[in-house]
């Protein structure tokens, strides 16, 4: 049997089911160079898409759930980290002393604070002088050997 006995109008009416497998087995076995077209590919992915389509909405849900935590979170650690830095400035200004290991742990909370507002370009206020302080104080008990 030739490609064109196959093809007649009377074996398609006769064989249709022969037709239809020689086609799912021209479609396994296409591939266009250097396209490399395979059309099962498609087929997949379409009907991995509608699969999956409820799963990709929850994921998209919890991503911006996730993204909305991460962003309070952060805005949390960063009021936390100013009121340390208020905090250790005020006790500083009150006569309380302090070690040299406090002041080098406070100095890296400031630098980060800092990097962080300029980062984001968050507006500092008055925690710009409380660093300032914090500062000259430790310049100051290093030149006058406090530690």
């Amino acid at each position: 049997m030739s490609l064109l006995d196959i093809f007649s109008l009377e074996t398609i009416e006769e064989g249709a089911p022969m037709v239809g497998l020689i086609i799912v087995l021209i479609m396994t076995f296409v591939q266009i160079s250097p396209i490399k077209l395979n059309p099962w590919d498609r087929v997949f992915k379409w009907i991995g898409g509608k699969l999956n389509a409820d799963i990709k909405k929850d994921l998209d849900s919890f991503k911006k759930e996730l993204d909305e935590h991460i962003r309070v979170s952060n805005l949390k650690d960063l009021r936390d980290t100013r009121m340390h830095i208020l905090e250790f400035c005020n006790s500083c200004m009150n006569g309380q002393r302090h070690t040299k290991e406090q002041f080098d742990f406070m100095i890296t909370q400031c630098d980060e604070y800092e990097q962080y507002i300029e980062k984001n370009k968050i507006k500092n206020g008055v925690i710009t002088s409380a660093i300032n302080e914090i500062r000259r104080r430790y310049d100051e008990a290093i030149h006058n050997n406090y530690f």
